[in-house]
């Protein structure tokens, strides 16, 4: 559950992690240093946990996908609005590669720590829905972020394999991934429906 900390703090405790993850490895970071770090007394992070100034750290790049969301070309596809959305909050997280790593150091064989990580992965995909103007709510839209979550975790994963500043192997996984889901589960994820073959061929004649 989250820790009802202001919206301020959140932040300062963001950059923060940020800034101490850089340099540090992150199992040896504690709440006073993070307090420190983030010129706070430490009874501004009373409830906090490393793992809550993770999650501050993802909804600082969850809200970075935002900033320029109003320049999205309404006749993309929603599979490229997507991917470019997608990729905004990659691009958000490369000037902190370092940080970011050493946060994510042990992830693939702490069970606890995947699943947190991937209920972040849903948060980040029913913002991403609800930006290139999907349903994120209901059913559908859980079906939708749970489905798109995966596919962003997925992609993250490539991301930690990239070389610093080469979105190449990012790119190529969440080109893939996104294909794919529109190609099995068509209007139902939210894509638009594929034109029949026969409409092709009328097309054509």
């Amino acid at each position: 559950m989250t820790t009802q900390l202001d919206s301020a703090v959140r932040r300062d405790l963001a950059r923060a992690a940020l800034s101490v993850a850089a340099g540090s490895p992150w199992r040896e970071v504690t709440l006073a240093r993070l307090a420190h770090a983030a010129a706070r007394p430490i009874s501004d992070l009373y409830g906090a946990s490393l793992g809550e100034a993770v999650d501050c750290v993802e909804e600082a790049f969850d809200r970075a996908i935002a900033e320029s969301a109003e320049a999205l070309d309404p006749s993309q596809s929603v599979r490229d609005r997507l991917f470019e959305l997608i990729m905004r909050r990659f691009e958000a997280m490369e000037p902190h590669r370092a940080a970011v790593l050493a946060m994510e150091q042990g992830l693939d064989r702490d069970p606890v720590l995947m699943a947190a990580a991937h209920q972040r992965n849903v948060r980040c995909a029913r913002w991403v829905l609800a930006l290139a103007g999907l349903e994120a709510d209901g059913m559908t839209g859980q079906a939708r972020s749970q489905g798109l979550g995966v596919i962003i975790g997925q992609a993250r994963t490539a991301w930690r394999g990239d070389d610093a500043g080469d979105f190449a192997k990012t790119m190529a996984s969440l080109d893939k991934n996104l294909r794919r889901a529109e190609e099995m589960f068509g209007r139902w994820a939210g894509f638009e429906a594929k034109p029949k073959a026969e409409d092709g061929a009328a097309a054509a004649s």
